[in-house]
């Protein structure tokens, strides 16, 4: 399995502790949302997070998943101008956003936190499963200390 470079893990390091949202979860996002760093939405949107109105951003197609189809829809991506801006905003927006509570209150077990964003953060149903297998797969959860 590939692994994260010194500067995604420190990122995600900085991010971890400045939000509480564990480095694994974080690297594992990166991971499978940009396929290892090689493909992003957006200028440094490795994590494929949507742009709020006034939010620098680029519209793109993207396949989400709705009542069990797979769709391709025109969306507005965030930009970033910065991977630590990406991941700080990424750390922000699971540490506060009311969508991701049910998660939160799974830490600090990365592997719940990840399966408690199915359907949340991501619309695939195995978005989960396909977490644990990166965070697993690469011994993320060492990130976490």
């Amino acid at each position: 399995m590939t692994q994260p470079s010194q500067a995604v893990i420190d990122a995600a390091r900085v991010a971890r502790k400045k939000w509480g949202i564990p480095a694994s979860i974080s690297i594992a996002q990166w991971a499978l949302e940009s396929g290892w760093g090689k493909h992003v939405s957006a200028p440094h949107n490795y994590f494929g997070m949507k742009a709020l109105p006034g939010q620098p951003s680029v519209t793109v197609p993207t396949r989400e998943v709705y009542k069990g189809h797979s769709v391709i829809v025109q969306a507005a991506f965030r930009s970033f101008a910065s991977d630590e801006e990406a991941f700080d905003a990424h750390g922000k927006l699971l540490a506060t956003a009311g969508a991701y509570k049910n998660a939160r209150s799974k830490l600090p077990d990365a592997i719940a936190f990840a399966h408690a964003l199915t359907g949340v953060y991501a619309t695939d149903p195995k978005y989960g499963d396909l977490l644990e297998s990166i965070i697993r797969g690469a011994n993320l959860t060492q990130y976490d200390r």
